[in-house]
């Protein structure tokens, strides 16, 4: 763990030619944007990032140290590239998100490491993960939002993907890594098993994941552990194109290459039932996963998609000249370009709508189960029933709750779902 000392104590050297994550994408700011949505937290005028509270602290990170990093942001008086928004203070120095919240995760790195070997040998153990998982979720949140031309931001993955393989090496499950060749590329993926450490192998069927646009494969853990290893189902893990592990590969309309690619080879890794592998799509990660039920229908058993988003967002020009400032650089951080004007962001969406694509015009061939938020303007019911199924389409309508209790109905009812499914 020196090596992670040592690292650590490089870059908490204050640096200042560094850019600002705010300022790494062009944009024209003359736009009124409105969109907002219980799901992805509060879109305040006066911070570039979206503000999800409570989302982060469902993945497991502790509110009081959440509130302390975002106070100290929010105080700084040093010099940003948008005074407007708390969130751009300039060069790696107290104030820089990056830099606070990587600090936040380095107080957990030494609390991990801190534990003493006279506490109970189980409880130590739990205490390590706990630690080190939180660690990687505060340094995942401070590359958020994992731009990949964001040096500072890639430096914070490495730290969390770090902490991450910790917390798994102290974790109650076998976890493993795995490679897969993805366009002559190395893709990295995590496989969850449900397997106890001490357990002989058994095969066990797999929720894939396909995550959305602003999510690290390793934010999905405590869903795993809560949701779907006590009931036998592992969880494997990849990044998004553009992400991550996966930031080699810029988004496309096939936004299913890496996926896809995993599924074909899916049969190399061992102790998967093959027989039984469900996609879980969370928000832009459904149209991946609704791609692959109609691309792979005979590898799929099933498919969940969570606050879908499939065709509307990709053609409709009021709601895209809505969105906030950092959705907008999201989308063209993807796409791998610098900047987007309101007529390339048109051009370039359209071809992401699989009702454009033609994919929705005929049913798929696999059990569906939507998850829907009450008021979710990115999300309408509209927009789901566009998705139909040969097999048996279920719906879950999901009140307007505070979002943790909505994210625990809506991670409860899908490992439900998944367990009538493969029975």
């Amino acid at each position: 763990m020196a090596a992670n000392k040592n690292l650590s104590e490089q870059l908490f050297n204050p640096k200042f030619d560094y850019p600002e994550t705010s300022s790494l994408v062009q944009r024209n700011d003359s736009f009124a944007y409105q969109i907002g949505s219980v799901l992805d937290g509060e879109n305040r005028d006066n911070w570039y990032r979206i503000i999800n509270r409570l989302a982060w602290h469902w993945r497991g990170l502790p509110l009081l140290d959440v509130e302390e990093v975002l106070s100290r942001i929010a105080v700084s008086t040093r010099k940003h590239s948008y005074d407007k928004w708390l969130d751009t203070v300039i060069g790696y120095q107290a104030g820089n998100w990056i830099y606070e919240f990587l600090a936040k995760a380095v107080i957990w790195q030494k609390k991990a490491e801190n534990y003493h070997e006279d506490d109970e040998a189980v409880q130590l153990k739990f205490r390590c993960h706990q630690a080190w998982l939180t660690a990687s979720l505060f340094a995942s949140l401070a590359s958020y939002p994992h731009y990949r031309n964001d040096d500072l931001a890639i430096q914070a993955q490495m730290f969390a993907n770090r902490y991450y393989r910790e917390a798994m090496n102290h974790s109650e499950y076998q976890i493993k890594d795995l490679e897969f060749i993805v366009d002559n590329k190395p893709v990295k993926a995590i496989l969850h098993t449900p397997l106890k450490i001490d357990e002989t192998p058994k095969a066990f069927p797999v929720v894939f994941l396909c995550a959305g646009l602003s999510n690290l494969q390793i934010e999905f853990y405590n869903y795993f552990s809560q949701y779907l290893a006590p009931h036998g189902v592992g969880l494997l893990t990849v990044d998004t194109p553009s992400l991550g592990y996966s930031r080699q590969f810029n988004l496309s309309q096939n936004t299913s290459i890496i996926h896809q690619s995993i599924l074909e080879q899916i049969k190399t890794v061992p102790l998967i039932d093959y027989d039984n592998i469900i996609l879980l799509g969370h928000r832009f990660g459904a149209n991946i996963a609704t791609r692959l039920a109609y691309l792979m229908p005979n590898k799929i058993k099933g498919i969940i998609n969570v606050a879908p988003i499939l065709h509307q967002l990709f053609v409709d020009r009021q709601m895209q000249t809505s969105l906030p400032p950092i959705y907008r650089d999201i989308i063209a951080s993807r796409l791998g370009v610098n900047g987007i004007s309101d007529q390339q962001l048109m051009a370039e969406l359209k071809f992401f709508s699989l009702k454009e694509q033609g994919l929705l015009a005929r049913p798929c061939s696999v059990p569906v189960l939507n998850i829907h938020y009450e008021g979710d303007v990115m999300s309408s019911l509209n927009e789901i029933k566009l998705l139909t199924s040969s097999k048996k389409v279920s719906l879950v309508q999901l009140k307007s709750l505070s979002l943790k209790e909505s994210l625990k109905q809506s991670s409860a009812q899908s490992a439900k779902w998944i367990e009538a499914l493969i029975k």
